[in-house]
């Protein structure tokens, strides 16, 4: 049985623990004797954190680990350099000055190790400056500096200025003594504005949409073939399924992540690991949580998220080179770094991306996401209780669903404006949301030979049929279902046919009324 390294990004101990690697380190090299100062950008949980520590056990030259993987025969001379490794994946960055204090704590570290004594510099350029300088003179060795996801102290910052001032003083370094530093690498889910990271001159490399390296990150389907072959085949015994059908499980659930137009595939390595070691086919990237500055977007923006029905155009040059900030309103972009859509295909005349769900359990993760921040835990009063839902459909209660659906309008917190778009985006995101969400459970269908009904649900039992009006009458909603003969196709079908119109108020922001016909 594998040895999965699920919550460990340590590089050393994964290999101490006999953990499976997915051999990456022929990226290591290349990184390493191809440029300089790097950065890299790739969604929650995709195991950048394993590569900075990567990264680093290599630059500390600890040859012993990497024994049996590419990297140990191409590097000759194993050099311990100095290292500032700068870990801000966790801890609570809401706090005013704990930004600063991360970064002084770890310049101390770096301090006690190299120069035996620690820097009284409060301002942390100039003690960075100071200590880089020491460094290489004391030592002859210039630094190597490893940021692991550097933004994510900003995403939670409560005072967003004051932190951007402490990078700005801190990374201006890595331009004006460059001399200084052997090799630098960034991660991150996006880039962020006034930074001074990705401004002026000497930027650092992004290597974010280079073809190169689209599989530095993840599990490519060569990979999961060399890997875990058999691990897939007993998968497929307690499924009872053949091979070919359990990979096509895992491909629908946890593949096509694409990082470049002609670049390679690559699964969420978290969800494939969790998937084959627990034998069940879960929705792991849920469990890990979304980024607080997505929902917070969503909400405060007009963006329709019926449009995810189809993928999404967006131009080259907006998404490559996107740099977020607080006043951004358009949040394709920002669902794509954070992981929810990927590239579907690349329009080459017109220099356009298509994206769009990668895979099923994204598409399922970023509904239950909207779910929760908008109506709270389902546990809750007014949370969104997808149980309920599913029995109410399962019995044919028309009428508890509608009322559960106003409960969730009700729970709405709409603009202090009043805004007639934003009620009507509401109106939309909600009956999407429902019916998405239910679409995990029950078939989800809406394309019709004389129009597209809003939404038809289909479970052992019944055929639902909902046309929903904006300040119309119930009763032009029924109609409509008729006149197209929307249920025309079932007709030869054992199932209950349910015909549902619905009228909904931009004055009453809720359902007014509705008619069923059985």
């Amino acid at each position: 049985m594998l040895n999965y390294p699920l919550s460990i990004q340590s590089f050393e101990d994964l290999r101490k623990r006999k953990c499976v690697y997915v051999d990456k380190t022929d990226y290591v090299y290349n990184l390493a004797y191809h440029g300089k100062t790097y950065f890299l950008a790739r969604p929650r949980r995709f195991g950048k954190s394993l590569l900075c520590n990567t990264l680093r056990s290599f630059f500390e030259g600890k040859k012993e680990l990497f024994e049996g993987l590419k990297i140990y025969d191409l590097e000759k001379d194993w050099i311990k350099y100095p290292i500032l490794y700068i870990p801000l994946a966790s801890g609570n960055f809401a706090k005013e000055g704990i930004l600063y204090k991360r970064l002084s704590n770890c310049l101390e570290k770096y301090e006690k190790t190299y120069l035996g004594v620690v820097n009284s510099e409060e301002d942390l350029g100039i003690r960075l400056q100071q200590d880089v300088e020491e460094v290489l003179e004391k030592t002859g060795l210039q630094t190597v500096m490893i940021v692991d996801e550097y933004d994510n102290p900003l995403i939670n910052s409560t005072h967003l200025e004051e932190d951007k001032q402490t990078y700005r003083g801190f990374f201006t370094v890595l331009k004006d003594y460059d001399e200084c530093f052997r090799f630098v690498f960034l991660t991150g889910v996006t880039r962020y504005a006034k930074t001074t990271i990705f401004s002026g001159n000497n930027q650092p490399n992004d290597i974010t949409f280079d073809k190169m390296y689209s599989g530095i990150c993840g599990i490519t389907h060569d990979e999961l073939r060399d890997y875990f072959t058999n691990e897939i085949k007993e998968f497929a015994k307690t499924q009872k399924v053949s091979f070919v059908e359990m990979l096509s499980e895992l491909i629908k659930w946890y593949d096509c992540y694409l990082f470049n137009k002609k670049g390679i595939k690559v699964f969420n390595p978290v969800s494939l690991f969790n998937a084959l070691s627990k034998k069940d086919l879960g929705n792991y990237w849920y469990d890990t949580g979304t980024p607080t500055i997505l929902m917070k977007r969503i909400k405060n923006t007009v963006f329709d998220i019926t449009k995810l029905k189809n993928d999404i155009e967006i131009g080259e040059d907006e998404l490559e080179h996107y740099k977020d900030d607080e006043l951004t309103t358009d949040i394709v972009p920002l669902l794509y770094y954070s992981g929810y859509l990927t590239i579907k295909n690349f329009i080459d005349e017109e220099r356009l991306y298509i994206l769009g769900f990668p895979d099923y359990e994204v598409e399922t993760s970023f509904f239950k996401s909207l779910a929760r921040y908008f109506y709270g835990s389902p546990d809750s009063e007014t949370g969104f209780k997808y149980s309920k839902f599913l029995s109410d459909f399962r019995t044919g209660d028309v009428e508890s669903v509608i009322e559960r659906m106003k409960a969730l309008f009700c729970a709405l917190p709409y603009a202090h404006d009043k805004s007639l778009k934003f009620v009507e985006r509401d109106f939309q995101n909600v009956i999407y949301l429902v019916f998405s969400i239910l679409g995990e459970y029950i078939i989800s269908e809406a394309h019709l030979s004389k129009g597209r009904a809003d939404s038809i649900l289909i479970n052992k039992e019944y055929v639902y049929i909902f046309e929903f009006k904006i300040d119309q009458d119930a009763q032009t909603a029924l109609n409509q279902i008729n006149v197209k003969n929307y249920a025309g196709r079932f007709k030869m079908d054992d199932r209950k046919i349910v015909k549902v119109g619905v009228s909904f108020s931009s004055d009453e922001k809720n359902i007014v009324d509705w008619k069923a016909e059985f």
